[in-house]
């Protein structure tokens, strides 16, 4: 399997954090887990009309391009079942400057952008699949994004603020400061990050302190999971286990394990836009 991965130059930047393109041979059926970040994608295949995923076992098909909403759980998908997808992820919050729907909407859920943009939705996967070459996809891909920012509405401040300084902290304790210095009441600072992100500002932490820690047990360093967990802002070790295995479906133990034993290897080219 090869992914490329196209990194869009200002503006675009402030929103998206990349373009990817995946290729595979196929290959026989088999699952792979996908891991949440608290942020949304708009997925394109290019050879299906419909995309499926599956959480605990259950099978979910929605209609591409599709919207995938911000997750706050694992799901497993076939990867010998498209040869050829595009996707764009957006950073936390900014996929409502995009598309209308509150975020809140899509938590733990894809929707098919045809439900939200019929036309749209059709003229860009036309597009995507008319384009020759991977340069060309991605920018169709990227003008589209263009278009669509120049009418769309901004990220709250706050909010944007807020996600950033979340998403750098170990811990949950800054949130009621961050209301705080934001200026809006408890109730509106809860409900305008719901809206925008998709998950409550507790949890989006969680989220973002859940990929920081898969991030150090990738990284093929020997773990201590006692410090470990300190290092990543958890009260201690069991807490850091009962945390990833409510986002991971798994222990960090059996994830460390299959990443130590994985003989998968993807190819990996970063182009800058």
């Amino acid at each position: 399997m090869s992914r490329l991965v196209y990194k869009p130059t200002p503006p675009l930047s402030r929103y998206i954090e990349s373009i990817w393109q995946v290729a595979s041979s196929g290959g026989p059926p088999s699952r792979q887990r996908v891991y949440p970040d608290g942020a949304m994608a708009l997925v394109i295949h290019l050879d299906k009309p419909t995309a499926t995923y599956f959480i605990d076992n259950e099978p979910s098909r929605v209609r591409v391009p599709l919207l995938a909403g911000p997750f706050s759980r694992s799901f497993h998908f076939d990867p010998s079942q498209s040869t050829s997808v595009i996707g764009i992820a957006f950073r936390p919050g900014a996929a409502r400057v995009f598309f209308s729907v509150a975020a809140h909407e899509l938590h733990n859920t894809d929707i098919a952008l045809r439900d939200l943009v019929p036309d749209e939705a059709d003229l860009l996967l036309n597009a995507v699949c008319s384009a020759k070459g991977d340069q060309e996809r991605f920018l169709v891909v990227e003008e589209y994004l263009i278009r669509k920012l120049a009418n769309g509405p901004s990220v709250h401040p706050a909010i944007r603020y807020s996600v950033d300084q979340l998403s750098r902290r170990a811990g949950v304790r800054g949130i009621r400061q961050l209301q705080l210095e934001s200026g809006l009441s408890h109730t509106r600072f809860i409900q305008l990050f719901r809206e925008q992100v998709g998950l409550t500002p507790k949890l989006f932490c969680r989220v973002r302190r859940f990929r920081v820690l898969l991030d150090q047990i990738k990284s093929g360093i020997s773990v201590n999971w006692a410090d470990l967990a300190i290092d990543c802002g958890y009260f201690d070790q069991a807490h850091l286990i009962r945390d990833f295995r409510a986002f991971a479906g798994v222990t960090p133990l059996a994830y460390s394990r299959a990443i130590a034993n994985s003989n998968e290897r993807s190819l990996v080219e970063v182009v800058e836009g």
